[in-house]
């Protein structure tokens, strides 16, 4: 997002220049992926429960120091930063391996226990061996720790719109840096390393499981795991959130091109696939959908319409496990939701669901208000809306078209339904979802 759309949106939410600073910061650290971490005076963390929404405790660069020597200590380090970082300027450090953090001096009596904070590290471009390599040569390491140097620097988010972030930065600061309320850009200062950070002492990295290698390829597992966990709650908000997380770990070279591209992608598709399943979809509507992005990705010709055809896969793949998930009910009852989702273009009876079932339409009727709360034409007018919305925000048939394909051809019936499951008529929702789609908009449940 650019930079005058970003500070739009901090207007609309009527960020006070003096109350709110803090967490406007944190705000913006947070969208481009990157830590922030606010310290009292002594260079102790300040706790998110003390301070402001965002802050958090941690590791100040993300534990390479610490693993490069057990002799590190994170507070003494600080302390060394803190004494170079005067009121009223924005420092940006580059450190030894290459990565930037944004520095800044805290004078606001709002927050009178905040003395100083730390955003970053965050890359200026993407990681790559060479540059990795480069770093290491002038560091003097050995193979091995070039490997977690690569590896760490692959965790670390990548700004590649630089100057909106420092000019965010330095015109939401100037008032807790100065401890006034003057209106003003704060000016940049530059700083790096004194010396590059050489080990001294005993080395943590004994063998490849011990190494910062190892460690980071672990998080990025944790994080692709936590990632399809999110996936199967089919709330597109949180999953979007998780991958932003994910997002931090770069990818390896070999995917930076439009093959590349479309390669992630088709991994992608395929590990949304067979994690559906884990949620019980059932496979007629997890094959449409992934035949549907395979044939999709073959045919981009920029790596943007690749990386938009991923958050459209996020969005559909939600979609799916909202409408069509059935794990967690009894089998006759996921063979009766899965009856439905495959005639839903149809008449639905309970006679004949029943029947098919091999049940008593008593029986059927009782045993699915058990286990779902609805009862069984409530159920059906869901699914029949839910898939609606799926036609109305992805393709361009007639609102009548729309109605015929999920088995209600009354047109002015299937509108009135349509608007008392959702607020909106077919329409209605049809421009809502364009308009967020043009935007990027996300809405929850949606």
């Amino acid at each position: 997002m650019r930079f005058s759309a970003r500070y739009s949106i901090m207007e609309k939410r009527g960020v006070d220049m003096r109350q709110d600073i803090l967490e406007s910061l944190a705000l913006i650290a947070g969208s481009y992926n990157m830590a922030f971490h606010l310290y009292r005076a002594d260079c102790t963390p300040l706790g998110e429960k003390e301070s402001v929404k965002g802050s958090a405790e941690g590791s100040f660069d993300g534990g390479i120091r610490a693993w490069c020597s057990a002799q590190y200590n994170e507070r003494e380090y600080l302390e060394k930063l803190l004494g170079k970082v005067e009121a009223g300027e924005l420092v940006q450090l580059t450190d030894s391996f290459g990565c930037r953090y944004l520095l800044l001096r805290i004078e606001d009596p709002e927050h009178p226990q905040a003395a100083f904070l730390g955003a970053g590290p965050y890359l200026d471009g993407a990681n790559s061996e060479k540059l990795t390599g480069d770093l290491a040569k002038r560091l003097h390491w050995n193979p091995e720790r070039t490997r977690s140097l690569y590896e760490y620097r692959n965790t670390v988010p990548v700004v590649q719109d630089e100057g909106a972030l420092l000019l965010m930065f330095r015109r939401l600061a100037a008032p807790v840096s100065q401890g006034t309320d003057r209106a003003e850009l704060l000016p940049v200062v530059r700083m790096s390393e004194d010396e590059p950070f050489h080990p001294d002492g005993p080395s943590r990295e004994q063998s490849y499981d011990q190494s910062m290698a190892a460690s980071m390829i672990e998080g990025r597992y944790q994080a692709e795991n936590a990632w399809l966990d999110a996936l199967l709650t089919g709330d597109q908000e949180y999953t979007g959130t998780v991958l932003r997380r994910l997002s931090r770990y770069q990818m390896p070279e070999r995917f930076n091109s439009l093959r590349g591209s479309q390669n992630m992608a088709i991994i992608l598709n395929t590990l949304c696939r067979k994690n559906l399943e884990r949620a019980a979809v059932h496979p007629a509507y997890i094959d449409q959908i992934s035949r549907e992005f395979s044939a999709r990705i073959e045919g981009c010709v920029t790596m943007r319409e690749v990386q938009q055809l991923q958050r459209e896969m996020v969005r559909r793949y939600c979609a799916l496990v909202r409408s069509y998930a059935v794990k967690g009910y009894s089998p006759l009852i996921q063979q009766v939701m899965n009856d439905v989702f495959l005639h839903l273009d149809g008449e639905i009876s309970l006679h004949a669901l029943a029947g098919r079932a091999g049940v008593s339409d008593s029986y059927l009727s009782a045993r699915f208000k058990e286990e779902t709360g609805e009862t069984l034409s409530q159920w059906v007018r869901g699914r029949r809306v839910e898939r609606a919305k799926e036609l109305l925000s992805r393709e361009n048939p007639s609102i009548a078209q729309v109605a015929e394909q999920v088995g209600v051809l009354d047109v002015s019936y299937f509108i009135r339904l349509f608007r008392r499951e959702t607020g909106m008529t077919p329409g209605e929702y049809r421009a809502q979802s364009l308009q967020d789609s043009a935007h990027g908009t996300i809405r929850r449940g949606e």
